[in-house]
């Protein structure tokens, strides 16, 4: 990938490979809780038509090139370029389309609007389809109503350590308030590093409960810095690695071995080669239980 394909993949595609979802969306812009810091209030603005970014409690902006290298501390554009191509695969990504300057009408922040215990039945039966038993895993994952604007919503929730909620349906994936990681704490010698809740979940099932180790949930692979930063401060003997089977899973491998040198890294990928994740295998393995 050059740096004129990669400047065509539009910046709200690429945020939202990351998991993040504009909070609200002015005239012709985007508005985002910065990918780049912590924040409660959304401060970094995405241009459509220049296909440009600026986080204004950094006062930094630019490109694609320019955010891959703050959001990854890296040192040279090709370094990006290699990144990019990672996160994005080695297909250029659709280029973008032209976007009249109309004014649109801001779109709502997701409001919380009730928490509790999973009952939706759709939202039950989304669960049970990838293989997930509501009851054995309500300690983890509840069901959350919020409204933008008018419009009112429902989705699985699974809370993250600054208060937000990774909120999940068959139609839906985003984030209530600000992004991070999740870390339920256990035996500081082992740490058990997930990409995404379902597949923590799966591990639950899989061992009848939470695993003895302490757990992390990526819940984005760009903050994988700040649990590198976390397990340093726990100094495991051992951390297993449950990443997904992409170019950015695979990139996991390799960047937590070298930013964690005094633990032994595990890819426990090999467990469910052949699969997307370990949700992926888990429910299938459940399906053919059913099937058989």
């Amino acid at each position: 990938m050059n740096i004129e394909q990669a400047k065509q993949i539009p910046l709200e595609d690429f945020l939202r490979r990351l998991g993040y979802e504009p909070s609200r969306q002015g005239r012709d812009q985007l508005w985002y809780v910065s990918p780049l810091r912590d924040e409660d209030t959304p401060s970094f603005k995405v241009n459509r038509s220049r296909n440009a970014w600026f986080d204004f409690g950094l006062g930094k902006g630019g490109d694609i090139v320019d955010l891959v290298k703050q959001l990854e501390r890296l040192g040279s554009v090709s370094e990006a370029l290699v990144r990019i191509e990672e996160l994005v695969g080695s297909v250029p990504a659709p280029t973008r389309s032209p976007r009249a300057s109309v004014d649109h009408e801001p779109v709502p922040t997701l409001e919380l609007t009730n928490i509790g215990p999973v009952q939706s039945k759709l939202l039950v039966g989304y669960m049970r389809a990838r293989g997930i038993d509501p009851h054995r895993v309500q300690n983890y994952v509840q069901e959350a109503h919020y409204q933008r604007g008018g419009d009112r919503y429902f989705a699985l929730a699974f809370a993250n350590n600054s208060g937000g909620y990774e909120l999940r349906n068959p139609n839906f994936k985003g984030t209530l308030g600000a992004k991070d990681i999740t870390v339920f704490e256990g035996d500081p010698n082992l740490v058990l590093v997930f990409e995404g809740f379902f597949d923590f979940l799966s591990l639950v099932m899989l061992e009848g409960g939470k695993p003895d180790g302490t757990v992390i949930v990526l819940n984005s692979v760009a903050k994988r810095e700040k649990a590198i930063e976390t397990i340093r401060k726990l100094n495991p003997k051992i951390v297993e690695l449950y990443r997904d089977h992409d170019p950015a899973g695979e990139q996991l491998v390799p960047f937590f071995r070298s930013g964690l040198p005094n633990a032994e890294v595990i890819d426990k990928s090999d467990l469910y080669r052949g699969y997307n994740d370990l949700n992926d295998w888990y429910a299938n393995r459940e399906l053919a239980k059913c099937i058989g």
